[in-house]
């Protein structure tokens, strides 16, 4: 019995350091490609001077006093899905470099590399979600809920930017070139997160329009987080909460098996 817990840890602990070397490696390419890491920092900051203070004195929201506290927390969920999409172009670097097909002949097991992988990601995500916040703030956006509700509303946040990266992932491992990952990600990204309730109210859209917008998890993630914040007026139901971590799961539960099988679908040459 000693002998088998004996191995278990230590099987534990050789896939935890696989993990943590992935991880690092994704952070050190991160310092040499700084590219990446500047448009996710820079996009939310583009995203609020312009919404925010350009155009934010001639938009109205029905019912909301201060368009910045309603608009802050969409383009936090918005910056944080862009971010976590940049995922697929380095994971179609590492296909189309053979790094990949390197990790196969390795001893590390699809898990440990995927896993590293988006955690280094989450770094990334982490910090477009710290600049956009702070950009809010200096656009007049506060969190009015007290400090459980910040950190319950950023580790939703967080969580869901965790879920687009390993559907990044998925994507990079699939499109094999970077420039076709790209332009995928761009693709499905870019309506999911404007045809929501990010810049305005599903309501306030064309009939035909706004049953997209409402079905939307950025949808759901946005406005979880303005009700849980006190960004948004009206009573905050618990479904509103339930939803958007329901569709945090279901992401989860779609992707991460897909990516696992899709890396190791193809045989080291």
């Amino acid at each position: 019995m000693d002998r088998q817990r004996d191995v278990g840890v230590s099987e534990f602990a050789g896939a935890a350091r696989d993990v943590w070397v992935t991880a690092r490696r994704g952070l050190l390419r991160g310092r040499r490609e700084p590219r990446l890491t500047t448009l996710a920092v820079l996009q939310p900051v583009l995203f609020m001077l312009v919404f925010g203070v350009i155009l934010g004195g001639v938009i109205r929201v029905p019912g909301v006093a201060d368009y910045a506290a309603f608009l802050t927390p969409g383009l936090l969920v918005q910056a944080v899905a862009l971010a976590a999409g940049l995922a697929a172009v380095g994971v179609a670097q590492d296909v189309r470099g053979g790094m990949v097909d390197r990790f196969r002949t390795l001893p590390v097991s699809a898990a440990a590399a995927l896993f590293g992988r988006t955690g280094s990601d989450l770094v990334r995500v982490a910090m477009t979600a710290a600049v956009a916040a702070a950009v809010g703030v200096i656009a007049g956006w506060r969190v009015h809920s007290g400090p459980a509700a910040a950190v319950a509303g950023f580790a939703l946040l967080l969580t869901f930017g965790y879920a687009v990266t390993w559907l990044s992932v998925l994507v990079g491992l699939c499109a094999g070139a970077p420039r076709t990952a790209r332009l995928l990600v761009l693709a499905c990204l870019l309506p999911v997160t404007f045809v929501s309730s990010v810049l305005a109210p599903p309501a306030t859209m064309p009939p035909w329009l706004r049953p997209l917008a409402e079905a939307n998890p950025v949808s759901a993630v946005a406005t979880a987080l303005r009700l849980l914040w006190g960004n948004e007026p009206g009573p905050r139901p618990p479904m509103a909460y339930a939803l958007a971590w329901g569709w945090v799961v279901v992401l989860l539960l779609l992707a991460v098996p897909l990516a696992l099988r899709r890396y190791r679908r193809s045989p080291a040459p």
